[in-house]
């Protein structure tokens, strides 16, 4: 069958280029669903060939009521929309997601459900999608995800789902080897600042954790990250800790909290930020009293965003876009036999931390 007569026929489908081109229905199909099932040069010439005959590929809706598919995959975080394009941390997790996601010719959406609105957790049931991956603080969403029969991928241990799959550091671990870290050098008088979504970045609340038996007496706030906490108080040994919730997770807030932690008269030997962006907060307000970072006081933080390193910032490093290329992989393949990835962790120290003097 030629080109010209096929395009003189009206509506083109499938079946007219796979006529042309003398392949199967299928190969069509997989060059616009499915590319990692052909070779890359068939499938541009699949592209080109459909391109040329005016298929410009299988209908949406079409495609999902034969299929009961849509081709696209829920991140779900606690934070507002806009937390996704201005969290170091997030865009480069969901850069990683997206990576693998974009090879295999699948669409991404974006779903913002508090913990602490019970009422969002309708976006989760009314979203279109075939799988839902939790990006921390989201527990809820992923419950729900799982009750309604969708692949879920959690990106932070937690022992409440510890039998479903994640990809995760081991946070207890990294926590308490930045714990241990600090006690280390000698620093016995430390504050930790941990965000808590629903306060705003001028807030802040005190909590004095004392000798915790165990992390089932954290209050609710702590749950999310509760193993990172445990870890840090555990490396920190008999340390005086002093807990300083600091309202959203942003340099604001770290900055905000250098106001209330700096000007005290017993201000901390050490601070802790449970995020880069928290520290290096504190560490723009240490900057505006003069004060040096490892000098005057200690400063570390978690993830090793691009600016720590710069910024000489101390901090547990994780592989980030990994996590998110390991999270699209578990979503995209249910029948993946490991289902819980670990990867590693490694403190790096560098000037904002230093012996007490």
């Amino acid at each position: 069958m030629d080109v010209e007569g096929v395009i003189g026929m009206g509506r083109v489908t499938q079946k007219d280029v796979a006529a042309v081109m003398g392949v199967s229905v299928m190969t069509v199909s997989n060059a616009f669903n499915r590319p990692d099932q052909l070779s890359e040069d068939l499938r541009v010439r699949v592209l080109q060939r459909a391109k040329k005959m005016g298929y410009s590929g299988p209908d949406a809706v079409a495609r999902q009521l034969r299929t009961g598919r849509t081709n696209t995959y829920a991140v779900v975080f606690d934070e507002d929309l806009s937390y996704a394009f201005s969290d170091p941390f997030t865009v480069l997790w969901l850069r990683g997601f997206s990576e693998v996601m974009s090879a295999h010719g699948t669409s991404i959406t974006l779903l913002s459900v508090p913990a602490s609105d019970p009422a969002s957790l309708a976006a989760v049931q009314d979203a279109a999608v075939d799988g839902l991956v939790g990006l921390c603080g989201d527990k809820p969403a992923v419950i729900k995800a799982r009750e309604l029969g969708l692949p879920t991928v959690y990106c932070t241990l937690s022992e409440d789902l510890h039998n479903d799959t994640f990809v995760a550091i081991d946070d207890r671990a990294a926590g308490r080897d930045l714990g241990a870290h600090l006690y280390r050098l000698g620093h016995r008088r430390v504050t930790v600042l941990a965000e808590i979504p629903r306060l705003s970045d001028a807030d802040h609340v005190e909590w004095h954790p004392g000798q915790l038996a165990d992390q089932d007496d954290l209050p609710p706030w702590a749950l999310d990250s509760r193993s990172r906490l445990f870890g840090i108080l555990e490396g920190l040994g008999d340390a005086d800790v002093r807990i300083v919730l600091t309202g959203p997770n942003s340099r604001d807030s770290g900055r905000n909290a250098g106001d209330v932690v700096l000007d005290r008269h017993d201000r901390p030997t050490a601070v802790v930020g449970m995020s880069d962006i928290l520290a290096l907060g504190f560490l723009d307000a240490l900057a505006q009293r003069g004060l040096q970072p490892g000098r005057d006081v200690s400063v570390a933080g978690f993830d090793d965003i691009g600016e720590a390193a710069p910024a000489g910032l101390t901090t547990i490093r994780q592989p980030i876009a990994e996590k998110g290329r390991e999270a699209a992989r578990l979503v995209l393949d249910p029948r993946r036999p490991n289902r819980q990835i670990m990867l590693p962790h490694r403190l790096m120290v560098r000037a904002s931390t230093a012996p007490l003097l």
